[in-house]
């Protein structure tokens, strides 16, 4: 047993009873699942080995393998955390992903996988304002829409992303290597493998770079069930879209929280028949990412921890964080 003063093997005196050789403590040997329990909680905030996941949550070596991670927040209802992870196939190329697990047992409830440097920048900047725009029970008190006034920097990319769709409209122009498109019934071909869609009167839909999003709060998203209050789009290309919103239950308007939301759009039904394919499940075209789940933060407070882990994890594979 060991002193949890000094951090040193402690002497047994008798059956169940030990003391410790320098402070001299005596201290009653605990249940081993209590121990497991002060085990787990020790960890909290610290870079912890990946083998310990793979041992104590339900993440499957046979599809991805995790390297490390922090675990945000742990308790009976379930654990929070942020892993470097690799495919079982490309070892080389890795990700962070933010995982969620329900009940003692950690089984899966809900995770969001990061592989751009420039998507992580994006959730770190967008928790931040939404720690800021929110109260501890998740009601607004920021600025909404116009009220909020645009910098400089996100007027200029407006006026960029403006530039692009008006050159792809008049002269094909690829947003990519500026060379003329082929023109098809639903969509914009490039010889550089670039797809741009025509949604509407010809609107041009087209994968927005990670780092040119103005990340302002807005309300128009495919979200099914629930209602937002507000979000941030961190991730919008053609085939798929990441975003943090505040939600809350038409059934009871007072209960609000955080979720992290992850939605792809069938690309080969709208290059085939040049129409988005819409059902009861989905809205815009756009439906929920298969095994993501539900990813939920109810307690504000563990804003500032998930973005301290986030922003350790970034620098343990060398990507780099802006202020």
């Amino acid at each position: 047993m060991i002193c949890p003063a000094c951090n040193v093997e402690m002497e047994p005196l008798v059956a169940g009873i030990y003391q410790c050789p320098l402070c001299k403590k005596i201290a009653k040997e605990k249940g081993k699942e209590l121990e497991q329990k002060e085990q787990k909680e020790s960890l909290i905030g610290e870079l912890v080995d990946g083998e310990f996941f793979h041992k104590h949550a339900s993440l499957n070596q046979k599809y991805e393998v995790a390297e490390k991670g922090i675990i945000v927040d742990k308790k009976t209802t379930g654990m929070l955390a942020i892993l470097i992870c690799h495919s079982a196939i490309l070892k080389n190329e890795k990700y962070v992903r933010l995982s969620w697990w329900k009940k003692s047992i950690n089984q899966h409830a809900g995770m969001i996988k990061i592989y751009d440097n420039e998507v992580l920048n994006n959730i770190i900047k967008s928790l931040v304002k939404i720690d800021q725009s929110f109260d501890e029970n998740w009601n607004w008190k920021g600025k909404y829409g116009k009220q909020e006034p645009k910098t400089e920097e996100q007027l200029e990319k407006e006026k960029n992303l403006d530039i692009l769709r008006y050159r792809i409209i008049e002269n094909r122009t690829c947003p990519k290597c500026n060379r003329t498109m082929e023109k098809f019934k639903s969509h914009y071909e490039c010889r550089c493998g670039e797809i741009v869609i025509l949604e509407g009167y010809n609107q041009p839909i087209f994968d927005i770079p990670p780092g040119e999003l103005d990340l302002r709060f807005h309300a128009s998203f495919p979200i099914n069930f629930y209602m937002p209050i507000s979000g941030i789009t961190v991730k919008c290309i053609m085939g798929e879209w990441q975003a943090l919103v505040v939600i809350y239950s038409k059934d009871n308007p007072n209960k609000k929280w955080l979720r992290f939301y992850w939605w792809v759009r069938d690309l080969q039904n709208v290059l085939k028949f040049g129409q988005r394919q819409i059902s009861e499940d989905t809205q815009m075209g756009w439906k929920a990412q298969k095994g993501v789940g539900s990813p939920n933060i109810y307690d504000k407070s563990l804003i500032k921890p998930l973005v301290n882990a986030l922003t350790t994890l970034a620098k343990e594979i060398n990507w780099e964080i802006e202020n």
